[in-house]
């Protein structure tokens, strides 16, 4: 049988676990359209007030995004399967950054939409690697593993789980 690591994208949808991942998966889909959305409407100073408004409650929910997969989804897979989530947790480092160069430019009005478009190209890859590296992993869960990780404290889900192999 193949490794739960090798699942190609094209297969989730016809995987038996894949529907508890469309929370996930929806979520990401909508940073995703936000973010566009906000290249567009950047073409035009004039809805500026309106952008980095929009912009200011997109990040935040995007930081509390984050702040679950850095606090429960990453260190419970990580224990579950050995993978290894450095690289995800720099992409959410590098759109700190992209952040910060985005709110300078809401201050100064300057190339809005340049900062916002470097922003959204590194959403988007970030996105697909998270994507790539996570969704096989939960899919490689029984549902009453899922069940047990959506409903317990990550201290409780690390303390009984066991590193395993994948099937």
């Amino acid at each position: 049988m193949a490794s739960v690591h090798q699942i190609p994208r094209d297969q989730w949808p016809s995987h038996p676990n894949y529907p508890a991942q469309v929370l996930l998966l929806g979520s990401h889909e909508n940073f995703r359209r936000v973010s566009e959305h906000l290249v567009e409407r950047a073409q035009t100073k004039a809805d500026l007030g309106y952008v980095e408004r929009l912009y200011g409650r997109w990040i935040s929910a995007m930081r509390s995004h984050e702040g679950y997969e850095e606090h429960k989804l990453y260190p419970y897979l990580a224990k579950r399967w050995g993978a290894d989530f450095g690289h995800a947790t720099k992409g959410h480092e590098a759109l700190h950054t992209c952040d910060r160069d985005v709110r300078s430019a809401f201050r100064g009005r300057e190339n809005v939409q340049g900062a916002l478009r470097a922003h959204d190209r590194v959403l988007s890859q970030h996105l697909e690697h998270e994507e790539t590296l996570v969704i096989p992993l939960l899919l490689g869960l029984s549902r009453g593993e899922f069940e047990d990780y959506a409903r317990s404290s990550i201290s409780d889900l690390l303390q009984r789980t066991r590193q395993r192999s994948p099937a």
